[in-house]
């Protein structure tokens, strides 16, 4: 890592062992034997012992990322998320980003296995971790670093080649470990789209799915997610490559901006909004308005992580991101959730931006509102850790009457073509000012059909549509202006609150007189 004069950070990793050609490959990676490492794995044994909890197995594949990690690790033992999937998909590993301790040589092996033992009981007993790696490496200024990681992992899979031709497809055959089920898998195309891809069932537990590149070309990301109590959580983000070799190296320009240091809770609120704003403007989409209440919301359910240890949307103190937002007396016809632990705002960001079902949440062109907390963990490797929630909600602005009751009669005359009655129109006004002041429809019709009677208007009756959207443009007239008796129309249009729709929802009265 080096940078000049304040400017942009460059980050370049290029390993030089082979890397792998399938995710999951079956053959077996040879761990390294080294006496380090046999008294790293013993404490850790000691410790999961300690704890009541299965010891997580070491992994030649995890050694093999470890080792090249510790390669490059800087001197203040922050080591960047890109560099760490880089190092994790090259040696065919599909499974988020491990838990990671980087220890610095200096004192005896003793000292070391004695300082490590101290801090694995936090770390071990924060998750179920199935693997281990232990890598090691020399720095070109004598400094011996030590690199462990420990990872999770809920799904198997097949191999899956990291490579396809051109045009090429792959079959992917999974199952999910207990408690996880109700699998999802989704891909980012290289045009930033995301799909969801279609699933099958795969012997009797299991399910497959299949990516195809058809004419894509290049990184094709893959997202495989499944629910457990505590809501969506993703087991396996990797790409795949159509058409293209895998890269053999990595070279990373960073805004200082974004691996500075966090220093508040507020100000990592601040750095994390440009970030979205900053990803929502590369690909065309408006900014995203701060809501103060929102902000609240994800705050407590940043602050309820930290304290549990445990990032997940559904929690059992406050349900869904759903229910939080309710409980904030918030209304919304939309709620998306992204929830995070991460190192630094910048990795926060990058992680979620990487992954296809978090990143479809930031780049959603139908939100307008977010409420961003930051929570502040321990310290990790020198490293605050940071407890990430964004939320986001749609907020129709205030409209402008003129404009939109002339959109509400365009859409009317695609259908029909028949004249407006200013008396019905009046009358419809005032229904929709009721409804959308929180008063029933069929109470507000009944009151309609009051103001209606002594008019004596041309028409042998009148019906009524009374529509609450979000937006006017999702306005559907419904069959009755298809009906050959309708000779005329009101229109009313009105702005409130709605249980279901949210605030600012729009409510359209159409009243229909017929001959």
């Amino acid at each position: 890592m080096a940078s000049a004069g304040g400017g942009p950070l460059r980050v370049e990793m290029a390993p030089t062992g082979p890397s792998a050609r399938m995710y999951n490959d079956p053959k077996v990676v040879r761990i390294p034997r080294f006496a380090l490492s046999d008294a790293i794995i013993r404490e850790v044994e000691r410790v999961s012992a300690e704890l009541g909890k299965p010891a997580p197995t070491p992994d030649g594949r995890l050694y093999a990322t470890t080792r090249e990690l510790a390669e490059v690790v800087p001197e203040d033992s922050r080591l960047i998320y890109s560099l760490i999937e880089f190092a994790l998909q090259r040696n065919g590993i599909i499974e988020p980003s491990p838990h990671i301790m980087v220890v610095w040589g200096g004192g005896s092996d003793d000292d070391m296995i004695a300082d490590i033992g101290k801090r694995l009981p936090g770390i071990l007993g924060s998750a179920s971790f199935a693997r281990m790696g232990v890598g090691v490496a020399r720095h070109a200024d004598g400094q011996e670093v030590t690199v462990i990681a420990f990872q999770s992992s809920f799904l198997r899979t097949s191999p899956i080649p990291r490579r396809l031709e051109p045009h090429g497809r792959v079959r992917i055959d999974t199952a999910l470990v207990p408690p996880f089920a109700d699998p999802e898998v989704f891909v980012t195309r290289e045009n930033g789209n995301v799909e969801r891809l279609v699933l099958g069932p795969s012997g009797r537990e299991g399910f497959r799915t299949e990516l195809a590149c058809g004419s894509h070309r290049g990184r094709q990301q893959v997202e495989i997610t499944a629910l457990d109590k505590s809501g969506a959580t993703v087991m396996a983000n990797f790409p795949v490559w159509c058409g293209e070799d895998p890269p053999a190296t990595i070279a990373v320009e960073l805004d200082a901006a974004e691996v500075a240091p966090v220093v508040s809770a507020e100000d990592a609120e601040d750095r994390l909004a440009r970030l979205i704003n900053r990803d929502r403007e590369q690909h065309g989409l408006g900014e995203l308005a701060l809501d103060p209440r929102l902000t609240a919301v994800a705050r407590a359910h940043s602050r309820e992580m930290r304290e549990t240890g445990v990032v997940a949307h559904v929690s059992p103190r406050t349900g869904s991101a759903s229910d939080r937002v309710r409980a904030g007396k918030i209304r919304s016809s939309i709620v998306l959730e992204n929830v995070a632990r991460a190192y630094g705002i910048g990795e926060a960001q990058e992680g979620l931006m990487n992954s296809p079902g978090h990143r479809a949440n930031i780049l959603s062109p139908d939100v307008t509102h977010v409420g961003l907390g930051v929570s502040l963990g321990g310290e990790v490797a020198g490293r605050r850790e940071l407890f990430v929630t964004q939320v986001f909600i749609r907020l129709p602005p205030p409209i402008d009457y003129r404009q939109a009751r002339q959109q509400v009669a365009d859409i009317v005359k695609r259908v029909r073509v028949i004249d407006e009655d200013r008396e019905l129109s009046l009358i419809a006004q005032e229904l929709a000012a009721e409804v959308a002041g929180g008063q029933s429809p069929a109470d507000a019709s009944k009151r309609a059909g009051a103001h209606l009677a002594p008019l004596r208007l041309p028409y042998s009756k009148v019906t009524s549509q009374v529509t609450t959207v979000a937006d006017v443009a999702a306005f559907a007239p419904d069959s009755t202006l298809t009906d050959r008796s309708l000779i005329a129309y009101g229109l009313g249009l009105a702005q409130g609150d709605h249980e279901v729709m949210g605030e600012h929802a729009i409510t359209i009265v159409l009243l229909f007189g017929h001959r």
